[in-house]
């Protein structure tokens, strides 16, 4: 994700710069603004050498169709971002749920067993890391923290290793409560309403990423941008000439531009720019619960920007 100052202008452009081999959106639109500028310079030039005045649309159908374009426009801009927001409020809930959980299992665990507490805190990390790749379609097994053996090995041919995950700690949870008689049957339902958090975070998430913005929708709005854009220097060329070229690459920029946006934070969960840095809020849920749980943590304080999740 881009982490920038939105107050200070100045760095706008320094801060695209630096972005644009990461940004899938300001790489597509250079090379649709390139098109553009292109198509737009062979219209103007021929109509201008060998039709003057003869290549002309006019300009009330531009305003007619501009208005149903820019309605269809905000629409899918509006349901990209509400995914991206979605996406986000889930994740808030997965890291508020951890912590909450963290918290109950501290007050529930002797301070003596550190072997149950580390269990807890490795798997409430696991499981963050687990999503994360979960939703990147490439579980990366190699980056979950060690429990033991069989867990290991179990993960190795778990289908869906978040759901494995969970598993482990409803089942530990189970053999808490059997072992200790002072756990009530309240703190026993607060525990597993806690960590059934997980599991309602699991499925917001799989559902944003299996249900994409329909065919139809989508490939519609993109033939309309496509040929508005494609008629457009017709209707400018007689008033604008030359200039038409870049009136047509503006108006392109703005409307290839909200559509390109859109594509890219519709799945918040890849490894674009402008997507959601899981990776960072792992790495916060992970910190928290070995502080709250009162594990000496094996990591750096350094926290974890790989895979391009924070850019500045």
């Amino acid at each position: 994700m881009i982490i920038y100052d939105s107050k200070k202008w100045s760095s706008l452009f320094n801060t695209t710069g630096k972005v644009f081999r990461q940004s899938y959106s300001i790489k597509t639109l250079s090379f649709f603004m390139a098109c553009i500028m292109v198509y737009a310079t062979i219209i103007t030039v021929v109509e201008q050498q060998f039709f003057v005045g003869t290549l002309h649309v006019e300009s009330l159908f531009f305003s007619l169709a501009g208005i149903v374009l820019s309605l269809f426009l905000v629409f899918r801009l509006n349901s990209a971002y509400d995914r991206w927001w979605e996406g986000r409020k889930a994740w808030g809930k997965l890291i508020n749920d951890s912590r909450s959980f963290a918290l109950q299992l501290d007050c529930l665990i002797p301070m003596e067993n550190k072997r149950r507490r580390k269990f807890f805190v490795k798997n409430i990390a696991n499981f963050c890391l687990a999503l994360t790749w979960h939703l990147r379609n490439n579980v990366n097994r190699d980056d979950f923290i060690y429990v033991n053996r069989a867990t290991t090995e179990d993960l190795e041919g778990a289908k869906h290793v978040p759901n494995r995950i969970v598993s482990y700690m409803f089942n530990e949870v189970e053999k808490m409560c059997e072992e200790h008689e002072n756990i009530s049957q309240l703190d026993k339902q607060q525990v597993k309403y806690l960590l059934q958090g997980f599991i309602d975070v699991l499925g917001i998430c799989e559902r944003i990423k299996k249900t994409p913005i329909p065919f139809s929708h989508s490939i519609f709005i993109k033939v309309f941008v496509i040929i508005y854009i494609l008629i457009l220097p017709f209707g400018l060329v007689n008033d604008f000439d030359y200039l038409t070229i870049p009136a047509v690459m503006v108006m392109g920029f703005a409307m290839m531009g909200v559509e390109i946006i859109s594509e890219e934070i519709e799945d918040p969960f890849g490894l674009e720019a402008n997507c959601l840095p899981t990776g960072l809020m792992s790495d916060t849920i992970r910190e928290n619960v070995y502080e709250i749980l009162k594990v000496k943590s094996p990591f750096v304080a350094e926290t974890n920007m790989k895979e391009a999740d924070v850019v500045r």
